[in-house]
């Protein structure tokens, strides 16, 4: 019997087997793929492994969803500034098309088994999603894909103007090659109903890996340990869960989300009492008593001006940013 708490809902379920793509908790219905991806969110955000109602609320964290089951994405709206898009109706996002205007605002998107119904070239769609996040911003994926050191395997390699139509009882597809010629498909796989559905190939994770990182990522991470206590079960290494960093992470740096440590706040020194002056010139003593009062408070403004570029400076951002050449030298 496995015991596990649902990453989810937080629900607890107990069951005899956890396979990956049926619904194994009794609270939302998830399965093992939707746990996985919000465990990785988790982790990329706030470098801990916490449940779905444990996030904490903060809606200066963007991101989106590629079709995210509703299951996630209605809480994931409540804590972020998170849209779930799709590909037939609004609020529609076409991953494979630029959308400049976007460029550089996420901090995370996430993909559940999308990216393998992608038409050919795929790159695009990654490079899209690329260009779409932030420098600190991550992919968090699942695709069905194998553990073979191979190429990804193309079923529709010739696409080029297509369509799927029924012909006598069946679904076929239906392409018009660049030279011209007609081809037909038959016997089509599709995930969840007839149409955009259709799978169009098999990944192979070195493959896969490869085609991220020519896209523009630099580090992508394959979940490779089952985690037991949310009900993650991976069954081989097959269809592993991922993650594409934008820019790498060196070990033990911080995540995407995870606030910087400020040191406290200097406290100013208290100005010096005024020294006394000599008495029975009232307006001496006046025009010098407001000149320290001005003395004094430029000299507390000063203090807070100094602290605020301190806590900039030790800014992990701004450190990162150094390393590349921008940003000011605040020290």
């Amino acid at each position: 019997m496995i015991s596990f708490t649902c990453n989810i809902c937080g629900t607890g379920n107990a069951l005899e087997e956890i396979p990956w793509e049926e619904s194994t908790c009794s609270g939302c219905g998830s399965n093992v793929r939707m746990r996985a991806l919000i465990y990785m969110l988790s982790i990329e955000l706030f470098g801990a492994a916490r449940t779905l109602p444990e996030f904490p609320k903060d809606k200066k964290i963007r991101g989106f969803g590629l079709s995210d089951a509703l299951l996630y994405a209605t809480p994931l709206e409540e804590k972020f500034d998170y849209t779930n898009t799709y590909y037939d109706r609004q609020p529609y996002l076409d991953i494979t098309q630029p959308h400049p205007e976007q460029y550089g605002t996420y901090d995370f998107i996430l993909s559940s088994d999308v990216f393998e119904h992608v038409a050919i070239p795929v790159e695009r769609a990654f490079e899209e999603a690329f260009r779409l996040l932030k420098p600190h911003g991550v992919l968090c994926i699942t695709v069905p894909s194998s553990a073979a050191d191979e190429d990804t395997v193309e079923y529709y390699p010739n696409l080029h103007e297509y369509s799927i139509v029924e012909l006598g009882g069946e679904h076929v597809l239906v392409n018009r090659k660049k030279d011209k010629t007609l081809e037909v498909h038959q016997n089509l796989e599709f995930h969840g109903g007839i149409g955009a559905t259709l799978v169009m190939r098999q990944f192979s994770q070195r493959d896969l890996a490869g085609k991220l990182r020519g896209s523009g990522f630099t580090q992508v991470v394959y979940q490779t340990e089952s985690v037991a206590p949310f009900g993650i079960v991976l069954v081989g290494n097959w269809s592993l869960p991922l993650v594409a960093r934008k820019l790498a992470r060196a070990p033990g740096a911080a995540p995407v989300a995870m606030p910087v440590l400020e040191s406290p706040p200097r406290v100013p020194e208290t100005p010096p009492a005024p020294e006394p002056v000599q008495a029975g010139n009232p307006q001496l003593e006046n025009q010098i008593s407001r000149l320290h009062n001005e003395k004094a408070a430029l000299e507390r403004r000063l203090a807070t001006l100094e602290n605020k570029l301190n806590l900039a400076a030790d800014s992990r951002w701004l450190k990162l940013g150094q390393r590349f050449g921008l940003g000011p030298k605040l020290r």
